[in-house]
């Protein structure tokens, strides 16, 4: 077998690569088309890109009364820099972004297990078992988010590392860090671990120690003064912690002072639902079990873990959504580290096999019956389902927004706005009604960010004499402003 892969390597590479490349499309770009991507995060987005791509700041009107700039709410130049591509693929841009962006990093996954293997086998278990992760594919299953694409360059800011590249290392690190204003956190903690990797070569320890302080200065620097100033005086993110206080300062003394709750809550949830449990148990059946023979890599999980299980909402904690995609380069890196040092081929062979085995089991699970409520038709793409809409008449939603001009100021529901966010002021329905917008584009009834909002969709279509109906199926409304 390890003959045959040596021999065929690069073709199996290949059709791994165009297999899953098909498969992550039927995901992602499916939803757009079904309509279940959304207007927090893909909607919101790509208005940004649009605001960036004609040279203005994007602000967050979009969803929140009061017209912060965006880079308030998350620090993210990614959007700035991939702004250009609406001009080739649209609202699709970002999604086509995420994909390729984990595609790469399955190729940084393969270059750098490369590296510790001599074989062909190992490089290309530990590409599939990256690809077969169960954080990626609900990642890419859950809109765009640009620590998605972030984590993606850690595999090759590791390769460039070990292998003495440190400029380009160097350059990987800082276009990392521009993804959000929490990576720099996480990177402190790939560096720590890695001194002990690297504690024998003096020049590597230098640039690990430098690029942690470097990590800590942006963000310190991002965090508690650039963010704030775009949020007039504000730190954000913080609210997802609440719980312990509104601020860095307030949120460590309350760690120090109750350390026995926050073990607590690191694994375990308030009603025991078990959510927390599951995600540790898919973590150990998809590399964390092995990464135990590579203890320093765990060093790296710690700020994850944080951020994750002491968010105050049961949707960071469980298997679904993007908060699980940073472990997947970790687990999997310092998985096949370890079966690559095994002596025997037989048993680097079948660990390397039962990793496989293991995390596509794994996968299938968190689609199919997990404990962390999902919504179905995301994630099934073996499913009739994910290629229907079944909460609306598609073909009526599609001529609704035809009927809206492009320079048309629209506010409409939250899975409309991703098709609708090319444009100079498009709005989340209903925090965008102050906003006056011309065009309302609504469900009659459907769950929203701020809760059951039938009655402001029935006040909007029964209730405001200055808008006329376009068009309706009794389910979906269109209306204008009278003229």
């Amino acid at each position: 077998m390890e003959l045959f892969f040596q021999r065929h390597h690069k073709n199996a590479l290949v059709i791994i690569f165009a297999v899953f490349a098909v498969l992550f499309s039927l995901l992602s770009v499916t939803n757009y088309y079904t309509f279940r991507t959304y207007g927090l995060d893909h909607g919101l987005y790509t208005k940004a890109l649009y605001d960036y791509a004609h040279f203005r700041m994007c602000d967050c009107s979009f969803f929140q009364n009061e017209p912060i700039a965006l880079l308030g709410d998350h620090f993210d130049l990614y959007l700035m820099i991939f702004s250009p591509l609406i001009w080739l693929f649209g609202p699709l841009t970002l999604l086509i972004v995420q994909i390729a962006a984990v595609l790469f990093g399955a190729l940084g996954i393969y270059r750098l297990i490369r590296l510790y293997s001599d074989t062909e086998t190992l490089p290309l278990a530990a590409t599939l078992s990256f690809l077969l992760f169960f954080g990626i594919w609900h990642a890419l299953a859950f809109d765009y988010h640009s620590n998605v694409v972030a984590t993606m360059l850690l595999p090759w800011l590791l390769y460039c590392f070990k292998s003495q590249k440190y400029g380009k290392a160097s350059f990987l690190l800082i276009m990392m860090m521009i993804a959000k204003e929490t990576i720099p956190l996480w990177l402190c903690f790939v560096f720590i671990a890695l001194l002990w990797d690297y504690r024998k070569d003096k020049k590597a320890v230098i640039w690990l120690t430098a690029y942690i302080i470097f990590c800590l200065i942006y963000l310190i620097v991002i965090n508690l003064y650039v963010m704030p100033h775009f949020n007039h005086g504000h730190s954000p993110g913080f609210w997802r912690y609440e719980y312990m206080g509104s601020n860095v300062r307030d949120i460590a003394l309350w760690m120090l002072a109750h350390p026995v709750k926050v073990v607590q809550n690191l694994f375990f949830t308030p009603n025991d639902e078990g959510i927390k449990a599951e995600f540790y148990i898919c973590a150990l059946t998809s590399g964390l079990l092995l990464a135990f023979f590579k203890p320093n890599y765990l060093i790296m999980l710690i700020p994850l873990l944080v951020q994750k299980m002491l968010a105050y909402d049961e949707s960071f904690w469980g298997v679904t959504r993007q908060y699980s995609v940073e472990f997947a380069p970790v687990l999997v890196v310092a998985g096949f580290i370890a079966i690559a040092k095994l002596k025997n081929i037989k048993w680097q062979f079948g660990l390397s096999a039962a990793m496989v085995i293991l995390t596509l089991s794994t996968t299938i699970y968190t689609v199919d019956t997990p404990l962390t409520s999902i919504s179905t038709g995301r994630v099934r793409i073996f499913q009739a389902q994910h290629y229907h809409q079944s909460a609306f008449d598609v073909d009526v939603a599609r001529r609704m927004l035809n009927k809206i001009p492009d320079d048309a100021s629209v506010c409409a529901t939250t899975f409309f706005t991703p098709h609708l966010a090319l444009r100079d002021s498009v709005y989340l329905f209903p925090s965008g009604l102050q906003y006056n917008a011309e065009y309302f584009l609504v469900k009659k009834k459907h769950w929203s960010y701020s809760g059951d909002d039938t009655k402001k969709v029935s006040t909007v279509i029964n209730g405001n004499p200055l808008y006329e109906v376009l068009d309706t199926n009794g389910d979906l409304y269109l209306l204008r402003k009278k003229r």
